[in-house]
This record gives C-alpha cells, structure tokens and sequence, in this order.
C-alpha cells in the first residue's frame, strides 16, 4: 500500500473520533434523538453549500435504478444509531457497549468471505483480532467484562450489523452498473433520510422542548456545531474511502477511532489514561501494522504472478 493511500483511511479515524466526543457531549445535554436532528440540519446545510459550489444539485434528481437502495442506507443509518441508543436506554454498560460496536469488522470480514468470496489469510484474521483486543484494552475492558454482558447488549451487536450492511450498501450503489451516482448523493440521502427518521422519533418521544437548552448552552451548542462539520467530513472521506479500498480494510483502520477519543478526552477534558489503555494503543498499532504487511506480501504477489 502506498504511503498516500494511508491519508484518508488515517484522517476518517481522526474525524470520526473527533466526531464522537463531540456527539458524546452534546448527549449530556439532550436528548440523543434532538442532538441526531441537529447534526443532520448542520450536515445538510454543509452538503447543501458544497454541492451548490460545485454545481451538482441537480444531480440529487438523477438516482432512478439505486433509489431503493438509497432509501435503505438511510434507514440503516438510523437503525444503527437508534439500536446502539436502545441498548444504553436498557442499562447496558457504555463502555462494553461501545467496544461490542466495534465487533463491525467481523461483520464485514464474514460478508466478505460469505457473499464476496474473499480470502482472508491465518495471519490477517490474528491480527484483525489482535487490534480488536487492544481496542478493548484502550476502553479498560478486559475478557471478563465481556463475559458479564446484559442481554441489552445484543442491540449494540445489532448495531454493528447495520454499520456492517450499510458499508456494503454504499459500495452497492457507488459501483452500480445502472446508475452510479456520486458520493456526496448518497451522503445527502443517506443524512436526510436518517434525519427524517430522526424527526418522526423525536415527536414519538415528545422531546422537541429539549431545543431551547441550545440557546442558553454556549458548550452545547459548540458541541452539535462540531458534530455537524464532523459528520460532513464523515460522510466525505468514509464514502472516499469506501470506493477507493476495501470495505474490510476501512473498518480495520477505524479501529484507531477510540485511541483518537481518548487522546482528545484526555487533552480537552483532562480524563486520564491509565496504563491499560496506554497498552491497548500499543496494541491497536502492532495489529494495524501486520495488516498493512500482509496486504504489501499480497499485492507484490500479485504483481510477480502477472510477469
């Protein structure tokens, strides 16, 4: 793999770290369903002017043969998140919670060896788990935790199926031999959608008063701002990403996620690391480097098998 490739799979780990502090403290404040109405209006607006600078509104009309599958990842997009919400409203621990949602990548691994018939090798299997182990490390959760898991848990599990089904979907439609429309019309689908859905949610709940804490909350405020941009970034170089590299590879490197969390909880909000998580971060980039290894063996095999 070549070193510029490492860019964008690198920086959709920082943003979307970035992302989730920043989502996480906005939900201190309110409700999760406001906060996911706030941060798809910011994301729709920042979509709405990038696409208007560059001219391509119009192509938001032009999906006939993947609207269907449009409509599906919009929904998967909620259902992700309102699972994972599901699964703390029922008491289940937010940090084994957070590290089941992780379990995404064995998700796609068993899609992509199932329905793609890809081969994976021993060693990139050792070290995909390798790097899920250390993720639970830089959480402070060790295999013990795991075995205590509350049966709400299972919705956190449910959770990283629909991101695992999601990332299949969107390479669907990027690749769609009828009508491969853009990444940024699946991204404004996909964040309206979502937002819709949002929206009928919130009213189910009767949580639309919640809105006024905006106003009179400056860190609130700067919290769903930074979201906002975050889940634009998101959506911009995650989509990049998935139709440049594997599905499989992109949710390898998005388990640096975490360890770009803690630094960022750790420098901003003074929330220590003890020496687990410093381990696990360790751990997190001997798993990430025996990958990026087996894929150089693979692609130059490949390249002496076709001289």
């Amino acid at each position: 793999m070549k070193p510029k490739n490492l860019i964008p799979l690198l920086s959709l780990a920082v943003i979307w770290g970035t992302y989730y502090v920043a989502s996480n403290k906005a939900v201190e404040s309110m409700s999760v369903f406001n906060v996911g109405i706030i941060i798809r209006l910011l994301t729709m607006l920042f979509l709405t002017i990038i696409m208007l600078g560059k001219g391509e509104m119009h192509t938001l009309l032009h999906t006939r043969g993947v609207r269907f599958r449009l409509f599906l990842i919009g929904l998967m997009g909620f259902l992700l998140d309102y699972t994972a919400f599901v699964g703390l409203q029922m008491s289940a621990s937010a940090g084994i919670g957070t590290a089941l949602l992780k379990t995404d990548i064995l998700f796609v691994n068993l899609i992509s060896v199932i329905l793609y018939r890809q081969h994976f090798s021993r060693r990139e299997w050792l070290y995909t788990f390798v790097m899920l182990f250390g993720v639970l490390m830089v959480m402070g959760l060790g295999l013990s935790s795991l075995s205590q898991i509350d049966p709400s848990c299972l919705f956190f599990i449910l959770s990283a199926l629909f991101v695992s089904i999601n990332a299949f979907l969107i390479k669907s439609v990027q690749r769609s031999p009828v009508n491969p429309v853009s990444n940024r019309v699946i991204a404004y689908y996909n964040n309206f959608i979502t937002m819709l859905f949002f929206l009928a949610t919130a009213a189910a709940m009767h949580t639309f008063d919640q809105f006024a804490r905006i106003g009179s909350s400056r860190p609130l405020a700067l919290a769903l701002l930074i979201a906002g941009l975050g889940q634009t970034l998101v959506y911009i170089v995650y989509y990049y990403n998935l139709s440049h590299f594997p599905v499989w590879l992109v949710k390898i490197f998005l388990l640096f996620m975490p360890v770009v969390s803690s630094v960022i909880s750790f420098v901003l909000f003074d929330e220590q690391l003890g020496g687990k998580q410093i381990a696990g971060m360790l751990v997190v980039l001997i798993g990430a480097l025996g990958i990026l290894i087996e894929q150089r063996r693979k692609e130059e095999g490949e390249l002496a098998n076709q001289m």
